[in-house]
């Protein structure tokens, strides 16, 4: 694509109330991008845009494309070859990218899910995201708190990339609490997406239309954690409407944050309880095979205790016959293996691995 073919695309973009819809509407009537400029007030008026002069626009796009140059980021166009094909499958494409870093170069697992994620979501998050990432699946969340946050941590940990699908301009630092978050991102390769121009605060209604590009980088949507107002569902609805899998995973029945991902399963979502079950949509297994673990007997039985529902200190000594230091030491070793995760009021969960 010619720089100025890029250019002509960001001038019409930067236009006030611009949006996917108008984009294309205004370039079909057109015929070319450069040509948009030329059309009378009336045709432009009739889909509620005012526009300004050719050199207005393209004094605009260009100090635009310096400034997202000097943040050591780019500006891709829907008719780049960098463009991700995925997206251009999706209703209303933004015709814009601003990246910093790189984007996903194949379809990748959107993992969503609450803010006030529980200790249970942070850590099958966690165990989960790192499973995938030795498959060499790229991870696409929202880089909001919560689940958003756990899964792109999961990632850098282990040295992958991850993308961040942002509900703001790419110079808008937010959430501030994930600014070390976001220069890891973009040092593991990974990268920092969003349509909107520079400048744009986070407003709320931003996050729907972030929401589809989530899903649109993606084949399958993994939901871990919702409640019933969570913002994952959106992306879940999302998903299905552009034809993407649908996962969601269940959990405690007494929380408010399984309602929702339970709504979803209710609704026609894949229940996922392994991470294999995941991989199995892409075809992919785990590159380093899991080797199995090997517990010695106490531990077993300990293991053995849980059901699916978290249990309580003392009903693990009621259920083991354990000494209070043995029990201890065992739950600690379990937990460093990732078999089970601690809990608000010192109970603890068997986590699926």
């Amino acid at each position: 694509m010619s720089s100025e073919v890029l250019l002509w695309s960001l001038a019409l973009w930067l236009v006030p109330q611009m949006g996917p819809r108008r984009f294309f509407k205004l370039l079909g009537q057109a015929g070319e991008l450069e040509g948009v400029f030329s059309l009378s007030k009336a045709q432009v008026r009739k889909i509620g845009l005012d526009l300004p002069s050719k050199d207005e626009a393209l004094v605009r796009a260009q100090k635009e494309l310096e400034r997202v140059q000097k943040l050591g980021g780019k500006i891709v166009s829907i008719f780049d070859e960098e463009y991700p094909s995925l997206l251009k499958e999706i209703p209303d494409p933004p015709p814009i990218l601003y990246v910093q870093g790189n984007m996903p170069d194949k379809a990748g697992l959107a993992v969503v899910g609450a803010r006030k994620a529980t200790s249970y979501g942070r850590e099958v998050c966690r165990r989960w995201v790192s499973i995938f990432t030795e498959a060499r699946l790229p991870i696409v969340s929202g880089l909001a708190l919560g689940i958003d946050t756990c899964a792109h941590e999961a990632a850098v940990r282990k040295g992958a990339p991850t993308y961040a699908i942002l509900g703001c301009g790419l110079d808008v630092n937010y959430p501030a609490s994930n600014t070390w978050l976001r220069q890891e991102i973009v040092a593991k390769g990974g990268g920092l997406i969003t349509e909107f121009p520079l400048g744009t605060k986070p407003k709320p209604g931003n996050f729907p239309i972030r929401n589809r590009l989530i899903s649109g980088l993606s084949a399958a949507v993994l939901v871990v954690e919702a409640d019933l107002k969570s913002g994952s569902l959106i992306t879940a609805r999302l998903a299905g409407e552009q034809g993407r899998e649908v996962l969601a995973v269940p959990g405690p029945i007494y929380s408010p944050m399984s309602r929702g991902t339970h709504a979803l399963i209710r609704e026609g979502a894949l229940l996922v309880d392994h991470p294999e079950q995941v991989l199995e949509i892409f075809d992919l297994s785990s590159l380093n095979e899991r080797q199995e673990l090997t517990l010695t007997q106490e531990e077993a039985k300990v293991l053995s205790c849980f059901e699916g529902e978290p249990l309580e200190f003392d009903e693990l000594i009621l259920k083991t016959g354990l000494e209070v230091d043995k029990l201890l030491q065992i739950l600690t070793n379990l937990e460093l293996e990732g078999l089970i995760a601690k809990q608000p009021g010192n109970t603890y969960l068997k986590v699926s691995l």
